[in-house]
């Protein structure tokens, strides 16, 4: 709960629950969690939108375009024209074959994969 940038984790009867207009899936609490009691399987009350890649974050080690890292081809390797530079982007047309697991994002080595979220009740 204290681990949470963006407040999203809150006591309620004892309880937690993650306030989801709040959550940005950092994924912050799971990594933190010493028993490993935290594991985020689905997103449920929440509309997920697509990804994004923290490129700044990235450093382009690829794990994400291995079969064996997503499989559903999810992301892929593009290259500025202008500059050259490669660059790893969510690929938008096949989100309707994602699962919309959150498992995946604590693969990637520097926490660079977001994902764009919002509540399924507002939309």
């Amino acid at each position: 709960m204290y681990s949470c940038p963006n407040k999203a984790i809150f006591f309620k009867n004892s309880l937690r629950y993650v306030d989801y207009d709040k959550c940005q899936g950092c994924l912050k609490c799971v990594d933190v969690c010493e028993h490993g009691a935290i594991e985020v399987i689905s997103i449920n009350e929440v509309k997920l939108m697509g990804f994004c890649i923290d490129q700044e974050k990235c450093n382009l080690c690829k794990l994400c375009l291995e079969e064996k890292f997503y499989f559903q081809n999810i992301f892929r390797l593009k290259q500025d024209e202008k500059t050259g530079d490669e660059f790893i982007e969510f690929h938008k047309e096949n989100l309707p074959k994602c699962f919309k697991c959150l498992k995946y994002f604590k693969n990637c080595p520097n926490n660079a994969i977001l994902p764009e979220i919002i509540n399924s009740n507002t939309s």
